[in-house]
Order: C-alpha cells, then structure tokens, then sequence
C-alpha cells in the first residue's frame, strides 16, 4: 500500500453553454418512496443560458425511473409541439440516458416512453448526454417544488421563484464563454 497512488478522474459538473441556434434541455424526475408520490421538472434554455421555458409538476404516484423517463417525454413533446428542431437533452439519469441512446435494454415499465422519446429524438437534431446532479440544479429545483409547493411553469426568467433565478444566474456565472449583455450594447 506504500506505492500506491490512486488514480483521479475529474467529471465537468456545470450548466454549459450551447452553440447558436441549440436548446438545451435539462430534465429530472422526483419520486418520494420509490414508488411514491412523483413529479417531473424541465427547463428549456437558449445558448446565452436565457430561459425559454421551465415547467415542474405532479404525475401520478410511480418510481424514480418512471418520472425520469416522463420529464424527458413531457420536455420532448413541448419541443415538438414548439418546433424546437436542435435539442440538447442532458439528464441525470444514466440509466434513461442510456436506454435511449440503445446502450441497454429499458425496463418494463418504460418501454412506451422509451419507444416515443426516441420517434421525437429521431425526427430532430438532437445530442443526449448525461449530466451529474450539480449540473442539472434547475430540473431538480422544478421536479421538487412541484411536490412541495405545486405547478410551477414560467416562460420567462421573471415568473421564476427566487431559487429558481439564483440557479439560474450560477450556471450564467460559471460559464466562462457567456459575456454579460447590457441595455444598449454595452458591457
């Protein structure tokens, strides 16, 4: 044990910042007893990290898979139905993650999502990435609120509760290719 050294592996845990004309799409899924009471929480940014949409809300009694699976179908069908067409979905679930890209085989119980979620992802430009839980702050934020307090759904950064624009404003923060815009075009 003298001679060991143990190897580190550093993993990027931040919002980041999109190329022009992408959405981001971060999704989280919240069951309290797994199964239990459960909810889902999605947000939709722009490149410059501005919030397009958010929305957090109660489903139906489920586990943690299940919310998971049905944030990222809910977020995907608002993408649809709002003709976003170049989609980067990030979640903190590996193992949705990796049921959709077709890594691994999904679960009984989420077989018909799985099977929507990727006719939607296959009509768009899309890139599906796993994010760690310090990134996904936002989605979690939503996904909790919506079982503490009830629906939560804004299309502007002002409609957000005050945690929410304080989450928001950190992941602006450690972004360091975003540039603070001002009125007028100054900085």
């Amino acid at each position: 044990m003298e001679n060991y050294t143990p190897k580190f592996k550093v993993n990027k845990v931040l919002w980041e910042m999109l190329s022009e004309g992408w959405i981001k799409v971060n999704t989280d899924g919240a069951s309290r007893g797994n199964p239990g009471r459960s909810s889902i929480g999605y947000c939709l940014k722009n490149e410059l990290g501005d919030v397009i949409y958010v929305c957090g809300k109660e489903v139906h009694e489920t586990t943690n898979t299940v919310a998971e699976s049905l944030a990222i179908l809910e977020a995907l069908r608002y993408c649809r139905l709002h003709h976003t067409n170049i989609i980067w979905l990030e979640t903190n679930s590996i193992m949705v993650r990796n049921v959709i890209v077709g890594n691994w085989k999904p679960p009984w119980a989420i077989v018909m999502y799985v099977e929507e979620i990727k006719q939607i992802l296959e009509a768009h430009h899309t890139k599906v990435t796993h994010i760690f839980r310090k990134g996904n702050r936002l989605a979690d934020h939503l996904a909790n609120y919506a079982l503490d307090v009830g629906l939560i759904e804004c299309v502007r950064f002002a409609q957000l509760d005050v945690r929410g624009k304080g989450i928001v404003n950190d992941d602006k923060l450690q972004c360091p290719h975003l540039r603070i815009r001002c009125p007028g075009g100054r900085r």
